[in-house]
C-alpha cells in the first residue's frame, strides 16, 4: 500500500537528514586520522630528541612536550573511536524546537538526541539535560519553559521523532502520524509490528521511556532508586542508563560500581550493551561469582563449590532474616572477631544455625520449624567439613566479611566499599543477600534495584517485597524513589493478556498488538511431542536466522526435551544450562530459571501441566516467567492434565487447538 505523499515526504527528509550527519561524521574523522597523524609523528619526534639530548634542562623540556603530545594523540584515537560509533548509530531521535526571540521574530532550533555528543552534527548525549529533557517531558505540540544554559527560554515543541539507525542505515520512524519501516521494497507502516534486531543483548529502549523515568533516572542522583515493573518494561535497561548518566554527570567512576545479577545468561545478555552506555569498565558478575572472588582475595583461599540438591528447608532457613538477626549477634559476641579468618566465619555460621532456639524466638509467623532448623545445620556442617561451601552460604559469609573487615574487596585491590552498586533480579535476592549488598556500599543511597516480584521462582519466597525493602532506609528524607513501569516493550498486548490471567491480576497498562498465543492440546504425550516438533521445524524454516526457543520446568526435562528434538534437528538444537547458553541462531533448550530476564522471538513452552506448573503462587510466577519471554510468537504444546493456572483452551486469551491421538481418531472412524 503506497504511503502519503505528506508521510513520503517525512521519511525521504529523515533520510536526507542522516545522509548529511554521516558525511560530515566522515569528513571529521579523515581530519581526525591526519591529525592523531601529526601528533604521532611529533611524539616521535620528540622521543628521538631526548635521547639525543645532553642538558638535563632541555630533555625536561622536551619530556614536557613529549608528555602533551601523547595526549593530544590519545585524545584523537578516542575521538576517531567515538566518531565511529556515531557513523553507525549517531541518534535515536530528532527534536525541533521553535522560540520567539527579544525581537518577535520567531527562530528554530534542530537537535539530534544520541548516546554521544558531536556539536557540529548537532547531536546531543541524551544524559546531558536540559535539552533531552525537552525530549523526554514534552510532546509533540506542547509548550515549554525550561531554563537552559542560564538563561529562560520558552517555545513550542514542533517536531519529535524517534528513529532507529542500524548500521548506518534508517530502518525505522516513529512520528506523530504513526509508525513506519524500511523493507526490502520501500518503506510501510509498521501498524504495531515490532522491529527487528540482533539477539542476545539487551534492547534500546532509550526512546521510549517515559518523563517519569527520566526525571527518576537524572534527578535522583541523591537518593536511591528502586525500579519495579512487568516482564519486559525495561526495568534492566533503565538501571543500566541510570547508572551510566550517574557516569557522566557525577564523580562517580565505572570501576568502582558494582552490577550484581543472578544467572550467567543474564550476565552475557547485560554486557554487550555496557559499551555503549560507557560502562565497560564497570564490575559485572553473578552474585556467586562476586562472593567466590571476593573470599579468594581475602582469605587467599578459593572455595569448593558443592553443585548438589540443596532442599528447600535449608534454603528456606539460610535465607531467613532470623537467621541473620542470629548470626550478627553471634560475630558481635565472638572474640578476635576483626582479624577472623574464613574458618572462623564458618564456625560462627555453624553457632548460629545450632541456636534453634534463638532463630525460633526472632520467627513471627511460623515458617521455620526446628527440624529444618537441625537439618541445615547438619547439611551446613558437613559442607564444611568437606571443604565446600553452597550458594546457600554466599549472603552469610560476605556479611560476616563485611561486619569484620568493615568492607569487601574492590577493584583497586583493598578491602572497601564500591561507591554504586546495581542489583538486577531483585526479587531473588534474600534479606540477608540484601543485606551483604547494603552493607558493600559506601553510601545507602548509591544503589540501584530493578526486579519483579511476580517473576520471583522460589517456593521460599524470601524476597521481603519493595515497601519492606524501603524501609531499609531510615529517616523520611533518604527513602528511595520508586519506579513503576507498567508497559511491556518487549512482549506483544496478547502475550501479555495470557501472562495477567495467568498471574490472576492485571498488570500491563498497555502494549503492541499482535497474534493470541497458540494452544497445541493434546491428549497423549507422543501426540504432544510430534506436535511440538512440528511447530519448531515450520518456525525454524520460517525464520533461519533467528532463534526458536523451548522453555522447560527445569533442567532435567530440558535434557530430556534436548534427546527429543536432537533426531530431527541434529546441530540445529542445543542445550542452554548454566555452563554454556549462547545466542546463535538455531533452536535452543533451556528452563525457566535460566531465561528469566532474557527474550526471544519465538517461544515453545513444553507441556505446561498441573505438576510442572501448580496453581500456587510459584507455579504461577514460574508460569508468567515462561509465558513473558516471548516477544512476537509464543506456543504452548500440553497433554494430560494441564496447568489449572490457564484458561480454558476455546477462551479468549489463546487461540485453542484440541489435538486427538491417531488411536482416538482410528476409534472415532
Amino acid at each position: 500500500m503506497t504511503l502519503p505523499d505528506d508521510i513520503q515526504q517525512l521519511l525521504s527528509e529523515e533520510e536526507h537528514i542522516l545522509e548529511e550527519v554521516q558525511n560530515s561524521l566522515r569528513a571529521q574523522l579523515s581530519n581526525s586520522f591526519v591529525r592523531l597523524n601529526v601528533e604521532d609523528e611529533r611524539a616521535r619526534e620528540l622521543t628521538s630528541s631526548i635521547v639525543a639530548a645532553r642538558v638535563n634542562e632541555e630533555k625536561e623540556m622536551l619530556a614536557s612536550d613529549e608528555a602533551v603530545s601523547h595526549q593530544l594523540r590519545d585524545m584523537k584515537r578516542d575521538e576517531i573511536e567515538s566518531i565511529d560509533k556515531l557513523l553507525k548509530r549517531p541518534y535515536f531521535a530528532r527534536l525541533v524546537l521553535e522560540e520567539e526571540n527579544d525581537a518577535g521574530k520567531v527562530q528554530r532550533f534542530e537537535y539530534r538526541i544520541g548516546t554521544a555528543s558531536n556539536p557540529d552534527c548537532r547531536i546531543v548525549d541524551w544524559r546531558n539535560a536540559p535539552i533531552s529533557r525537552l525530549f523526554y517531558e514534552y510532546r509533540e505540540g506542547d509548550e515549554y519553559s525550561e531554563e537552559i544554559q542560564g538563561r529562560e527560554r520558552n517555545g513550542v515543541v514542533v517536531l519529535r521523532n524517534t528513529l532507529e539507525i542500524d548500521s548506518g542505515n534508517l530502518t525505522r520512524v516513529s512520528c506523530n502520524q504513526g509508525t513506519y519501516v524500511k523493507t526490502d521494497d520501500g518503506w510501510i507502516s509498521a501498524a504495531g509490528a515490532a522491529s527487528g534486531r540482533n539477539y542476545g543483548h539487551l534492547p534500546d529502549v532509550l526512546s521510549l521511556i517515559t518523563a517519569d523515568q527520566f526525571r527518576a533516572i537524572t534527578e535522583d542522583s541523591e537518593r536511591a532508586v528502586l525500579i519495579r515493573g512487568v516482564a519486559g518494561s525495561g526495568k534492566t535497561t533503565v538501571a543500566l542508563y541510570r547508572l551510566s548518566w550517574l557516569v557522566k554527570n557525577t564523580d562517580l567512576r565505572p570501576e568502582n560500581a558494582l552490577i550484581v545479577v543472578f544467572s550467567s545468561p543474564l550476565k552475557k545478555y547485560i554486557s554487550g550493551a555496557l559499551p555503549s552506555l560507557g560502562l565497560e569498565n564497570v564490575v559485572l558478575k553473578t552474585f556467586s561469582e562476586w562472593v567466590e572472588h571476593t573470599l579468594e582475595k581475602v582469605f587467599n583461599e578459593r572455595q569448593n563449590r558443592f553443585r548438589g540438591f540443596v532442599p528447600p528447608q535449608v534454603r528456606r532457613v539460610k535465607w531467613s532474616s532470623e537467621l541473620l538477626s542470629v548470626l550478627e549477634a553471634e560475630a558481635e559476641k565472638t572474640p578476635n572477631f576483626k582479624s577472623a579468618g574464613l574458618g572462623e566465619l564458618k564456625e560462627i555460621v555453624c553457632r548460629a544455625l545450632k541456636n534453634s532456639a534463638a532463630i525460633l524466638a526472632e520467627c513471627k509467623n511460623n515458617i521455620l520449624d526446628k527440624e529444618a532448623i537441625e537439618q541445615a545445620y547438619i547439611h551446613t556442617k558437613q559442607q564444611y567439613d568437606e571443604g565446600c561451601i553452597d550458594y546457600t552460604d554466599d549472603a552469610l559469609l560476605i556479611r560476616l566479611l563485611q561486619l569484620s573487615r568493615g568492607g569487601v574487596w574492590t577493584p583497586n585491590a583493598s578491602p572497601g566499599k564500591f561507591d554504586h552498586i546495581v542489583i538486577d533480579e531483585a526479587q531473588d535476592f534474600s534479606v540477608p543477600a540484601l543485606s551483604a549488598v547494603l552493607g558493600s556500599v559506601k553510601e545507602s543511597t548509591n544503589l540501584t534495584f530493578a526486579g519483579d516480584a511476580a517473576q520471583s521462582l522460589d517456593q521460599e519466597g524470601t524476597f521481603p517485597g519493595w515497601e519492606k525493602l524501603r524501609e531499609a532506609w531510615h529517616g523520611e528524607d533518604s527513602l528511595p524513589a520508586l519506579i513503576s513501569l507498567s508497559v511491556s516493550h518487549r512482549s506483544t498486548k496478547q502475550i501479555m493478556r495470557l501472562a495477567d490471567y495467568v498471574l490472576g491480576e492485571r498488570r500491563t497498562s498497555e502494549g503492541r498488538p499482535g497474534r493470541a498465543p497458540l494452544w497445541l492440546k493434546c491428549i497423549r504425550e507422543n501426540r504432544g511431542v510430534q506436535e511440538a516438533i512440528e511447530w519448531t521445524r515450520r518456525v525454524a524454516e520460517k525464520y533461519p536466522s533467528s532463534i526458536t526457543t523451548v522453555v522447560c520446568r527445569d533442567m532435567k526435562e530440558a535434557q530430556h526435551v534436548l534427546s527429543l528434538l536432537k533426531p530431527t534437528f541434529g546441530p540445529a538444537v542445543r542445550l542452554g544450562d548454566a555452563y554454556n547458553f549462547t545466542f546463535d541462531e538455531g533452536i535452543i533448550v533451556t528452563d525457566v530459571r535460566q531465561v528469566k530476564g532474557l527474550e526471544f522471538p519465538h517461544v515453545l513452552i513444553w507441556n505446561p501441566s498441573k505438576r510442572a506448573y501448580a496453581a500456587n503462587r510459584q507455579g504461577r510466577n514460574m508460569l508468567y516467567t515462561a509465558i513473558t519471554r516471548a516477544e512476537e510468537v509464543l506456543c504452548l504444546v500440553t497433554w494430560g492434565r494441564h496447568s489449572p493456572a490457564l484458561p480454558h483452551v476455546f477462551s479468549k486469551y489463546v487461540r485453542g487447538y484440541e489435538r486427538e491421538s491417531e488411536e482416538e481418531a482410528e476409534k472415532r472412524a
